[in-house]
């Protein structure tokens, strides 16, 4: 995978630790910033199993759902897959492991909208950014979202907001 992204987006999720645990303490546990800063430092330390050292790194569910994107991220850096397609895989493993769906408030509300953006990275950025923004007013459905007064609404799910992150990062050019 492209290292220089993996540096950046490692980069700019250093700046976003300490924000993204914030949004998640409103509606979860607090650490959101941190688990997906600890898989971004390991895969840009191993940019060749990128998708691996993330998911090994982070742990968890984030670290399992989290590396189901850099996969398709890597799938179409390497040319294997068009943009719109990888992250559709990516957003089905995702509604697999996490048994969750579009409108439940998580980070499917990003990834799916990027996925029908087509292939280009700016545009699958963008969706991802609204579809982030637009979790704000939805009422969580899964995760421990769910169980906060008013389901969260009136809060951004952090892991929506890391995807549409990733994505705007990813849409950089080379040595931005």
């Amino acid at each position: 995978m492209n290292g220089d992204f993996l540096k950046r987006a490692q980069s700019r999720f250093e700046s976003l630790e300490g924000s993204l645990n914030s949004l998640d303490a409103a509606i979860g546990d607090g650490d959101h910033g941190s688990t997906i800063l600890k898989g971004l430092r390991a895969a840009a330390a191993s940019p060749e199993d990128a998708a691996k050292a993330f998911r090994v790194a982070a742990g968890g569910a984030s670290g399992a759902l989290f590396g189901q994107i850099i996969a398709a991220l890597d799938a179409f850096d390497k040319g294997d897959m068009e943009l719109g397609p990888a992250l559709a895989r990516a957003a089905g493993r995702v509604t697999q492991l996490g048994q969750a769906k579009a409108g439940d408030k998580t980070m499917l509300d990003a990834l799916m909208p990027a996925s029908l953006a087509g292939n280009e990275p700016a545009a699958a950025a963008h969706a991802a950014r609204a579809g982030a923004e637009a979790t704000r007013d939805m009422p969580a459905k899964r995760g421990r979202a769910k169980y906060v007064e008013g389901a969260g609404v009136g809060h951004l799910d952090p892991g929506a907001v890391s995807v549409a992150e990733l994505l705007e990062e990813f849409a950089k050019p080379s040595g931005a």
